[in-house]
């Protein structure tokens, strides 16, 4: 929406604006970055979504434990690796 690669719907028209000319003023950009990119991001809106509550957090100490990993390996530049496995074919296994 804010790229202008999708319709704004028109209770967002204002802000989405206010957004685009903060960019501009601001000379910034926005990308896209993998959830492997920024963890942190992804397991904070991971936990409002799981929790559906709105939390403010004012420390490191208060945040969840699983976030403080997070920022812990980013801070300490250790890769964040998402590894999926796949189900293998039972036709291959009883060759």
């Amino acid at each position: 929406m804010i790229l202008k690669q999708w319709r704004v719907p028109w209770e967002m028209v204002e802000r989405i604006e206010e957004i685009r000319e903060k960019l501009q003023q601001l000379n910034s950009q926005i990308i896209h970055i993998y959830r492997e990119g920024n963890m942190v991001a992804d397991a904070l809106a991971n936990e409002v979504m799981e929790t559906q509550t709105i939390m403010e957090y004012h420390c490191f100490q208060e945040l969840p434990s699983k976030i403080r990993k997070h920022i812990n390996m980013d801070k300490n530049q250790i890769p964040n690796l998402r590894i999926r496995n796949r189900a293998i074919n039972r036709q291959h296994q009883h060759q």
